[in-house]
């Protein structure tokens, strides 16, 4: 495969450089959890402590929820802790 026909994937892991691709895979395998998630691709599970884990849970939850990884990926975390 040549660079012209490579697709970025958006890193959501930055301790352990996993991508968005490599997270839909796990979820393309089986994982139901964010554990399952960490066991199969290592997100989530870096030096940071899991920052990106509020990232994971959105596309965890729109997977189960409709079969299919979002385009934007929103930090479920983040949208939580905003006052209103």
């Amino acid at each position: 495969m040549n660079k012209q026909n490579k697709v970025k994937s958006e890193i959501i892991c930055r301790c352990n450089s996993v991508t968005k691709a490599q997270i839909e895979l796990a979820l393309k395998a089986g994982a139901k959890t964010l554990n399952e998630i960490f066991d199969h691709c290592n997100a989530g599970v870096g030096a940071c402590g899991g920052s990106c884990r509020g990232k994971l849970k959105h596309l965890l939850d729109s997977y189960l929820a409709t079969g299919q990884v979002p385009e934007k990926v929103e930090d479920l975390w983040l949208i939580q802790k905003k006052p209103k």
